[in-house]
């Protein structure tokens, strides 16, 4: 998808690496609150900035374009070739923005995590300048190819349906979507206003939940046989 090729070289252009600061700097807050062994990325977003700040040993991408990166794996992303239940966590940087609403891949990301895992969500506010100008087909992320906006809420709403809870929902980053690093530079007081008073919406969520499964009895007797094999042996 001509698309996922745009986004990866769009986190690399000033504009592109000012928002993967930002998604930095949500993650470095919450990182050492989950952990795990193995993380899968939907798409590469250029160096991915905000990996480092997620504790898992094995961190690895999967993105729809051939050619992009000879350490990723090429796959369709409504389609992973990934066992179910065996990933920790699932990493989706503007991946919905990418899909069409009966085409997003969300039950494929619900099949092959494990339970009690988590998914980081990074969408575009649907009601904020850079909404509008990916409404137009006037944000470079895609290729200048419009998008398809999800709101936060619908996202809980699809998410909490599934059985899932939340851990974490901010919206940041009011910087308006103007490209040139000069005028990023000096728009950047948007961002320190917007910790006190929204100036106007914030262009970016970050929304976090966690695949909740209650113990099974069989599961909870497994537990209690384990418990009295070692009381036994002590």
């Amino acid at each position: 998808m001509h698309k996922f090729k745009a986004l990866d070289r769009w986190f690399k252009t000033p504009q592109g690496l000012s928002v993967a600061n930002a998604f930095t700097s949500e993650l470095i807050t919450v990182g050492d609150y989950f952990s795990g062994k193995k993380l899968l990325q939907l798409g590469l977003c250029g160096d991915n900035l905000w990996l480092p700040a997620l504790n898992f040993r094995h961190q690895w991408f999967v993105t729809p374009e051939e050619g992009a990166d000879p350490k990723a794996l090429v796959a369709s992303l409504n389609a992973l070739p990934i066992e179910r239940s065996s990933i920790d966590c699932v990493v989706a940087p503007l991946t919905l923005e990418a899909f069409g609403h009966d085409k997003n891949p969300l039950d494929e990301i619900d099949r092959i995590l494990k339970p009690m895992g988590y998914v980081v969500f990074f969408g575009i506010n649907p009601i904020s300048f850079w909404g509008g100008a990916l409404r137009w087909g006037c944000l470079p992320c895609f290729g200048g190819l419009a998008g398809t906006l999800t709101s936060s809420l619908t996202l809980k709403s699809a998410m909490l349906q599934r059985g899932y809870t939340q851990c974490l929902h901010r919206t940041f980053y009011y910087i308006p979507p103007v490209v040139k690093e000069s005028f990023i530079r000096k728009l950047s007081f948007f961002n320190e206003m917007g910790k006190m008073i929204w100036p106007f919406p914030a262009g970016f969520y970050c929304f976090i939940v966690q695949k909740y499964q209650p113990i099974t009895p069989p599961l909870l007797f497994n537990t209690f046989d384990n418990e009295l094999l070692y009381l036994a042996r002590n």
